[in-house]
């Protein structure tokens, strides 16, 4: 016949085991999911998939007259290496929300986690800055998801996490290689100038035939534009249409009716978005000298 306990022992057997269960939480080894960065990651994911559709819907080579989302996805920074960001934010945050749905234990998730936050970090500080320096417009759904990225490094440098330097050297590295890579991927993605003698002929042919170059300064399509003239962008025909700049001409922008920059004014027919210099010289005419 079995022996029952002692009064109290099963009592002080679930104590012990509550106990451990505590104490293996805390050191974070035990396998669960992570509510607050699986909510964290779903918003961040939705907000990507936004942004993503808006971009392949309305991906147009010219900067509208509209929001700063409009100005900022039209851009050429909207892409590096010829990849949406939003695609790689979309990306990023499905990786964190498998990772935070997954049962595993805390110390593990943070340890891939951390890496992967970093470089979300490091890629939205680099965006925003050129949000705020080189588009000079603020994309709303852009800044919230920036915010995310925030807080999700803020949940993870909360959790528990193996001691050492590995850690910290992992997610360093990663926020670094983040930066690298949209920094020279907008280098590459910089349209190549003429040869300065066929720049400069073009530009003053287009001003001799009375052609207009309308545009803004803060849109990038603009500023590429001019780019493919090199120096010689300050021969070209240009108006500046916004009001803020010293030069601004709006009042002749809205006689024109101009709906969207760059605009180009050839005998008479508007051609909107980018035009290649090879295109430019056939529309117009114009033959380089021997």
């Amino acid at each position: 016949m079995a022996s029952r306990g002692l009064p109290g022992q099963d009592e002080g057997t679930a104590v012990r085991r509550w106990m451990m269960a505590r104490q293996a939480q805390a050191r974070g080894t035990v396998r669960t999911g992570h509510p607050w960065l699986l909510l964290l990651s779903a918003a961040g994911l939705v907000l990507s998939a936004y942004m993503v559709w808006t971009r392949a819907a309305h991906a147009p080579v010219y900067c509208p007259l509209g929001s700063g989302c409009d100005i900022v996805q039209s851009s050429r920074y909207a892409a590096v290496f010829g990849i949406p960001v939003a695609l790689l934010g979309l990306l990023f945050y499905t990786a964190l929300l498998l990772l935070a749905a997954w049962p595993m234990d805390r110390m593990g998730r943070s340890g891939i986690a951390l890496p992967l936050a970093a470089a979300g970090l490091g890629a939205s500080l680099v965006f925003t800055v050129v949000q705020q320096t080189a588009i000079q417009a603020t994309c709303s759904p852009c800044l919230a998801s920036a915010l995310l990225t925030l807080a999700i490094a803020v949940v993870i440098l909360r959790e528990p996490r193996r001691r050492g330097w590995r850690p910290w050297v992992a997610g360093t590295a990663t926020l670094a290689a983040s930066v690298l890579f949209l920094i020279v991927g907008y280098a590459a993605s910089r349209p190549p100038a003429a040869s300065e003698a066929y720049a400069e002929g073009l530009a003053r042919h287009l001003t001799a035939t009375g052609v207009k170059l309308y545009g803004a300064y803060w849109c990038p399509h603009c500023t590429d534009q001019k780019e493919m003239f090199g120096k010689a962008a300050a021969l070209l025909p240009y108006i500046e249409c916004d009001a803020r700049s010293p030069v601004g001409q709006p009042g002749v922008c809205v006689a024109a009716r101009i709906r969207a920059f760059p605009t180009w004014d050839i005998n008479g027919r508007r051609y909107e978005g980018v035009l290649s210099l090879a295109q430019l010289a056939q529309l117009t005419g114009y033959r380089p000298p021997p």
